[in-house]
């Protein structure tokens, strides 16, 4: 690749360019002035041998009749040498303003939102460096410009679907509560039946509306924590219990197997319980009818290993890389049982990593999925005391 000239080494090649063309130019006039003199003036020899004595010091009457000759050749030196000088930096300048135009144009576009040109490479070093910055500029905003239309959308499809999600519920609780006035509820078996099924609906638009808080405190990273000592042992058995029931309305089999002992944490509850109901929520709505889901944790290297796993359809190996993307489904398709969209895997992410944890997945397509959930244990001494 050819090295680029800096500016300096481009205003002293011009220079010294210029130098060595005014001499050169000097020489030649000076030659034709001589020999034109000689040629057409009486004694012109002579004259000039007398001129030239006259320089070094010797007195002659010969310069005093040639010293209009002289002023002339001199002028007419001066003005070749100055045109020659004035056509270079000109034709140097011009270089520079053409490139300064060009970057700003560039920059008006960049002020615009106009993204779609290319700054192209220029000879000068230093132009071609504030070149490639502003090009570099250009790239990222147009890729930050292309990720924040694509974020739009998915955003705007998230909201549809919650919107979606919640219609659902407000439907169902509508219709049992006009069956409830109409009568329609004759028993108080029937009625309590109704307002069970009310009570679910709404507590389902409870963690519908959570998650929206959620995702918007998440955008705005704003979440709030409220962290204390967790004994997981007890909450995750309390929360087996409470899933049991959850996966058994799906028609699949649910267990969990907790070890026994104490492992402290420290944990916000609600947001550790969100990460894991979103998990749960997943291995339903993606698992096979009549599949299995479990529960389970043990103790590795100073932490906690939490697994969620099914044997659902799985993941597919691209999509795996993906899942944690904000806004990333790898399934479009809004054929699940069961409603809502859950946190997303990108807010689980931000929560785990606020609790200094890790979480991943690993999957299978046909064969199911597992989410593991990574978090230090407290030692005993820290809890204890």
């Amino acid at each position: 690749m050819k090295k680029k000239m800096t500016l300096r080494q481009q205003v002293l090649r011009t220079s010294m360019l210029m130098l060595l063309l005014s001499l050169l130019l000097g020489m030649i006039v000076i030659g034709v002035c001589m020999a034109l003199f000689v040629d057409k003036v009486p004694d012109g020899d002579k004259f000039l041998m007398d001129s030239f004595a006259f320089l070094f010091g010797k007195q002659t009457s010969g310069p005093r009749q040639g010293i209009p000759y002289l002023v002339l050749a001199g002028v007419l030196l001066c003005v070749l040498v100055a045109g020659l000088c004035i056509i270079l930096s000109s034709r140097m300048t011009g270089r520079m303003t053409a490139t300064l135009k060009t970057f700003r144009q560039a920059a008006d576009n960049l002020r615009d939102g106009e993204l779609d040109f290319q700054i192209l490479s220029c000879d000068l070093q230093e132009m071609d460096q504030l070149g490639q910055s502003l090009e570099s500029v250009r790239q990222r905003l147009k890729a930050a410009a292309l990720a924040e239309a694509v974020a739009q959308e998915e955003r705007g499809l998230l909201m549809a679907n919650l919107s979606h999600d919640l219609r659902t519920p407000i439907t169902a609780i509508k219709g049992y509560v006009e069956g409830i006035q109409d009568g329609i509820a004759n028993t108080p078996e029937k009625e309590q039946h109704y307002l069970k099924i009310i009570y679910n609906k709404s507590q389902l638009m409870e963690k519908l509306v959570r998650n929206m808080s959620d995702f918007s405190e998440y955008e705005l990273g704003r979440m709030q924590y409220h962290f204390e000592y967790v004994e997981m042992g007890a909450f995750l058995r309390d929360l087996g219990e409470e899933y049991e029931e959850d996966v058994k309305q799906n028609q699949m089999t649910f267990t969990h197997q907790i070890p026994g002992g104490q492992y402290v944490v420290t944990a916000d509850r609600g947001k550790l319980k969100r990460v894991l109901d979103n998990l749960i929520s997943n291995a339903i709505k993606y698992g096979r009818p009549g599949g299995a889901i479990a529960l389970t944790a043990e103790e590795y290297e100073g932490g906690l290993v939490i697994q969620v796993s099914d044997n659902g359809k799985g993941i597919g190996t691209k999509a795996l890389r993906h899942v944690f993307d904000s806004f990333f489904r790898a399934d479009t398709a809004r054929s699940s049982a069961v409603p809502g969209s859950g946190l997303g895997l990108a807010i689980c992410r931000s929560i785990i990593s606020s609790h200094h944890g890790k979480i991943w997945l690993t999957s299978e397509e046909g064969e199911g999925t597992q989410a593991f959930i990574y978090l230090p244990l407290q030692k005993e001494e820290e809890w204890l005391g």
